[in-house]
């Protein structure tokens, strides 16, 4: 089979180097195309339950909230692990899900657990934000020399956030620092006594003032106007002149009755950047399972968008975390690995084959067999990052093109000045077709145990198998069904033979020593056995983490 296979390549080589073209170049747009990441995704599928109960101690945010929620959750189908946190106002609870559990599912399954558990003091429970662990994409800074903290968290609610996300992909964006504005009025209780006025009388005035109300249409010939009331409170001065009662004929207004003045809600943390001690910040949450690298992209045009239309001109979105940055890294770290690993094996080939033109053909097996694992890669939806690609040994890649290419160049010195015909060529290529594809299966097969992990490890190590397994069998096809024309082509006629004077004496030295071996078997195996011991004692005595530090 995989000699037909080879002399049907051969012979049809014309449309093998068209497929081979449409192929790299089908490639190269699956490269563009493939989203990139720093690193995998490893985390388990998991929610968090969020109650906030404001001013309710953590022994009874404890008792009250975080225990009867842990109750009904722990029947939730698929459940691994339930674990809480309650503080002062706050209960967390976190649930992790088994492996396999997919995420949306997880979620509904939880909201109908929490929507049939009665809670005091009004307490609602929600679901966070339907991110991972490593799906902070982008931090801001909102930053002005001319307004001060309260003008731009406003911005920062109003604007930056809204807008933020429009963003595909962006499934939040957390804010820290800043003011959340009161209107505050601090009663004199002498008014109260004097106005006989109680403060649930003051609330339900400026509740009932602090709405608007629709209306009717009125009509004007073939038009009609929308009536509406208007009655929300933009301002102190709107506060201070609710109506709350009427004495002796004369209203009694909110600002007869205490002091207004500005306010916020109680800070529960403050952010400090840069030598400023009181500043503001946007976190951007990636919705779980989007790819980072083009939700960066709509994220740079949504800040681009704000720093130049929305905002004021004294106002700014300033970033200082961008996982672009890493993103950049890992495609210009794979770009320097191809350029050099290809340099290096093409002057190592160079100076062993002595021959230009074998270095070139056998170092064009590289960048093919990537092209192809991107185009895997694509169809089966698995990111690029550092470690899927960083595994790619190149030195593997290029071991069946370099002995199928030394057998052919072997194949024409044995022609002794004669040009070496196409089937001399198929000759040698058949010669060396089994020990390369099955030499290259096994490297394959190794890599078969890493998708029998489960969760994180599986997470973690899936995508560098599947990438190099790519690599391998693209390297496969080229050796097999590309180098032998192609190396037919450049060495087809009579060339000086080229002598490596320094493997040519490593070649005599490695029989003699060979020749030694064979006569004293028994003492090869032994030392082997001893070597195999000392491995096994020393592998004992070493520890075992699961990642470096």
């Amino acid at each position: 089979m995989i000699e037909r296979l080879v002399t049907l390549c051969f012979e049809r080589r014309l449309i093998v180097w068209i497929v081979f073209a449409f192929v790299a170049i089908y490639g190269w747009y699956s490269w563009k195309q493939l989203p990139v990441e720093a690193y995998p995704d490893i985390a388990d599928v998991t929610s968090q339950v969020v109650t906030q109960v404001p001013g309710l101690a953590a022994e009874e945010v404890e008792q009250q909230i975080t225990v009867p929620l842990e109750r009904e959750l722990l029947g939730t189908p698929g459940l691994h692990v339930l674990r809480s946190k309650s503080t002062f106002g706050l209960s967390l609870i976190t649930v992790v899900f088994k492996d396999g559990i997919e995420g949306y599912w997880s979620r509904q399954r939880l909201q109908e657990r929490i929507s049939g558990v009665s809670l005091p003091y009004g307490a609602t429970p929600g679901l966070d934000a339907y991110t991972s662990p490593i799906g902070e994409i982008y931090r801001y800074t909102l930053e002005s020399q001319s307004r001060d903290l309260r003008e731009l968290s406003e911005l920062q609610f109003w604007t930056v956030i809204p807008r933020l996300k429009k963003v595909p992909g962006v499934i939040d964006v957390a804010n820290f620092g800043g003011l959340t504005t009161q209107f505050m009025l601090e009663l004199d209780p002498a008014k109260l006594v004097q106005y006989g006025l109680t403060l649930q009388q003051i609330k339900d005035a400026i509740n009932a003032n602090n709405s608007s109300a629709g209306g009717s249409l009125m009509n004007r010939g073939e038009q009609a106007y929308v009536i509406r009331g208007v009655g929300l409170i933009r301002s102190l001065a709107d506060m201070g002149n609710v109506v709350v009662n009427a004495k002796n004929g004369t209203p009694v207004l909110v600002k007869d009755l205490g002091t207004l003045s500005y306010g916020n809600v109680e800070r529960r943390g403050i952010l400090g950047k840069d030598g400023n001690p009181d500043t503001i910040e946007g976190i951007t949450l990636l919705l779980k399972d989007e790819h980072a690298s083009e939700v960066i992209k709509g994220v740079h045009e949504a800040v681009r968008d704000l720093n130049e239309h929305l905002l004021p001109k004294d106002v700014k979105v300033v970033p200082y975390l961008d996982r672009s940055s890493l993103i950049e890294a890992t495609t210009d770290t794979v770009g320097h690995t191809l350029i050099e690993g290809v340099t290096l094996v093409t002057l190592v080939l160079l100076l062993s084959l002595g021959s230009w033109r074998a270095a070139l053909i056998v170092a064009v097996t590289i960048p093919l067999a990537l092209l192809i694992a991107f185009v895997f890669m694509r169809h089966l939806q698995i990111p690029a990052n550092l470690l899927s690609l960083g595994a790619i040994d190149f030195g593997i890649l290029v071991d069946g093109a370099v002995v199928l290419v030394e057998n052919i160049m072997r194949r024409r010195e044995q022609q002794e000045g004669r040009q070496i015909t196409a089937a001399d060529a198929i000759t040698a290529t058949l010669q060396v077709a089994r020990p390369i594809f099955f030499g290259m299966l096994v490297i394959i097969a190794a890599y078969l145990p890493l998708f029998a992990f489960q969760r994180i490890e599986y997470k973690l190590f899936s995508p560098m198998a599947f990438a190099v397994g790519s690599a391998l069998i693209g390297a496969l096809l080229s050796a097999l069904a590309l180098i032998p024309a192609l190396a037919w082509l450049a060495f087809r006629k009579p060339r000086r033979v080229f002598r490596n004077r320094p493997m040519d004496w490593l070649v005599v030295r490695y029989r003699q020593f060979l020749e030694r071996a064979i006569g004293q078997r028994g003492w090869v195996v032994a030392s082997c056995a001893g070597a195999l011991a000392g491995v096994v004692l020393l592998g004992a005595s070493i520890g075992r983490d699961f990642l470096p530090y």
